[in-house]
């Protein structure tokens, strides 16, 4: 398997993520309510009946469709050229790396903390709260936490799903 088609899944893959994470927290700023700097989160009303179970839809397709259903796609796109287990998990593991990645320094570092668009940023937060230091190391610790259980989802998919 080319290492190009790694690359181009994985860039593809990471537009996909960023584009749902913008999307979604510009349109339905309160689905992404535990993701705000921690003064922001105190301050807002608790969630009602209907925005939790949205939040339960929310977080099934995030979790569940892009999550884990679309590295098992490309990976079962990679199966069928012929590769094996280990190639299929340094595919998916690089997929996650790289999501883990643009979520880290181009959604919240460069979009969220430095960019700010007036559109993105949730009506009644303060802009400066979103540039705190603690959320800043928050932002910071997610990526080795998304590239471990990128890892992990890897090797279930390369040895146990499809292997």
């Amino acid at each position: 398997m080319p290492f190009a088609t790694t690359i181009a899944h994985a860039l593809g893959y990471s537009a996909i993520f960023a584009v749902y994470v913008l999307s979604t927290l510009a349109l339905f700023p309160r689905l992404w309510l535990r993701h705000y700097p921690a003064n922001e989160r105190d301050r807002q009303p608790r969630l009602s009946p209907n925005e939790r179970l949205a939040m339960a839809g929310h977080a099934a397709l995030f979790i569940g469709g892009i999550l884990l259903a679309l590295p098992l796609l490309s990976a079962w796109y990679v199966y069928g050229t012929g590769t094996g287990p280990e190639a299929v998990f340094r595919h998916v593991a690089t997929l996650g790396i790289v999501v883990s990645l643009v979520d880290w320094l181009i959604v919240d570092w460069l979009i969220l903390r430095y960019l700010q668009p007036g559109w993105l940023i949730p009506e009644g937060t303060h802009p400066a709260s979103w540039r705190c230091t603690r959320d800043l190391v928050k932002d910071a610790l997610g990526f080795p936490i998304g590239s471990a259980l990128a890892l992990a989802w890897a090797y279930a998919v390369s040895h146990w799903i499809l292997g």
